[in-house]
């Protein structure tokens, strides 16, 4: 095949795997779905944002990705909640978390014939795989760009396409999938940049992606870092890099200011964390940084959930799923270091694209400060950038090819697939 002609394929699959979980995962079983399908309802019908309340418990996330999937948010049906065999009603939204590889814990009454109902919830997941699979095309030219070779961008489109994470998440009704799009897009800039060199033109676009990314979910506030590090990084004198820098900062700040100053009108705050100590106080749980929390669950949760953790943090995969893919991960970090002692790599486009995980997850342990939210899905804003550094990994181990190449993405598909008809179908259909 021609490059051209495997990335064609590679968004097929991608999109065709998105459609499948976005059908196999019934209507609200998934993190805060319904909240997010409440957001994207009032704009709907009031033509305004709604203000943060109990009710309306998403309603302090910036607005982008809900004014977009707003003209499909009509009135529709929702799923009862579900009601175990002694009768007690499930409460809405509680994180229940089983035993690892248990069966699903229902939130939500899900039955066959709801296949023919909450169809415009279904429109909107569509549109969530849309972004999705923008997602995968943006990673795909940054993982190219990085080595000016097609296979880098096949791979590292790959490995973000066909995570488990990526695949259930980005399905559902949700601003991670619309966060993970904009990161994407800002990284390829990013790497345009920092490969090709500056030009306004290319900055502009760059700082309306990073602000994009920002009015889609707070956890992307990081992405002027690298943007910073990249143009400070150009060989031009400091007067106009600093030019640079400014202009497009100025910029950013213009496009976020609007829903910035709304913030701080209504809670007295950019964030809203005043707020969110009293909407949902139950959720608080305040911890230091030296506490056990952070070197016992924080870590494994997040890494598991980030591979796949399903419905609201309730279904997970066996146990021997999760170390195969830390194999993998720590496989590819031995390729970057071989790469970086051999000097095979673009050692300063390495550290730039390290530098986004790295404050990524800077930002999930500030939350976790204050919240027990150790979930992989808030690292979205980075999670192209994590595909390209693996990709640049596995390219950098011995006897590497590219017929290991196309196996190594068979697997990561055949595993995708597997996890959704042999774990995830069963849990909720079977």
């Amino acid at each position: 095949m021609t490059p051209r002609l495997r990335l064609r394929v590679l968004l097929s699959i991608s999109g065709l795997l998105l459609l499948s979980w976005s059908v196999a995962v019934p209507i609200f079983e998934a993190p805060d779905e319904p909240h997010h399908w409440l957001f994207a309802r009032y704009v709907n019908q009031r033509r305004s944002l709604p203000v943060f309340n109990k009710q309306l418990i998403e309603a302090n996330s910036p607005p982008a990705y809900y004014l977009i999937i707003a003209p499909v948010a009509f009135e529709t049906d929702i799923p009862e909640f579900f009601v175990d065999p002694e009768g007690h009603r499930t409460p809405f939204g509680v994180r229940v978390v089983l035993g690892h590889g248990q069966p699903a814990l229902r939130i939500y009454r899900n039955d066959r014939s709801d296949f023919g109902r909450f169809w415009p919830i279904r429109v909107a997941r569509i549109f969530s795989v849309i972004m999705s699979v923008f997602t995968v095309l943006f990673t795909y030219l940054a993982g190219r760009e990085s080595t000016g070779r097609s296979d880098t961008g096949l791979l590292a489109a790959s490995l973000v396409a066909f995570l488990p994470q990526f695949t259930f998440r980005a399905s559902q009704v949700s601003n991670d999938s619309l966060v993970a799009t904009m990161g994407a897009l800002s990284l390829y800039v990013l790497v345009v940049i920092g490969r090709r060199g500056f030009t306004w033109s290319r900055g502009i676009v760059a700082g309306l992606a990073i602000a994009g990314a920002y009015l889609t979910k707070i956890n992307a506030i990081f992405l002027p870092l690298p943007l910073g590090l990249t143009l400070l990084a150009q060989e031009a004198p400091w007067r106009q890099r600093l030019i640079r820098l400014g202009g497009l900062v100025g910029l950013m700040l213009a496009l976020v200011m609007p829903w910035t100053v709304r913030n701080v009108m209504l809670y007295g705050d950019p964030f809203a964390q005043k707020a969110m100590h009293t909407v949902v106080s139950s959720l608080v749980v305040r911890k230091p940084l030296t506490s056990p929390y952070f070197y016992t669950t924080f870590w494994y949760e997040l890494g598991a959930s980030f591979i796949g953790v399903f419905g609201w943090m309730n279904l997970w995969l066996p146990a021997y799923i999760y170390w195969l893919y830390a194999l993998f991960a720590l496989l590819a970090v031995g390729g970057l270091l071989r790469g970086w002692m051999k000097d095979t790599i673009d050692r300063r486009l390495a550290l730039i694209l390290a530098s986004i995980p790295l404050l990524n997850l800077m930002i999930v342990i500030y939350i976790n400060l204050s919240f027990s939210q150790p979930q992989g899905r808030y690292m979205f804003p980075a999670l192209a950038a994590i595909g390209v550094l693996l990709a640049l990994g596995m390219e950098g181990l011995p006897g590497w090819r590219r017929s290991v190449q196309l196996g190594l993405v068979g697997t990561l598909l055949a595993t995708n697939v597997f996890i959704l008809a042999a774990w995830l179908i069963p849990a909720y259909w079977g």
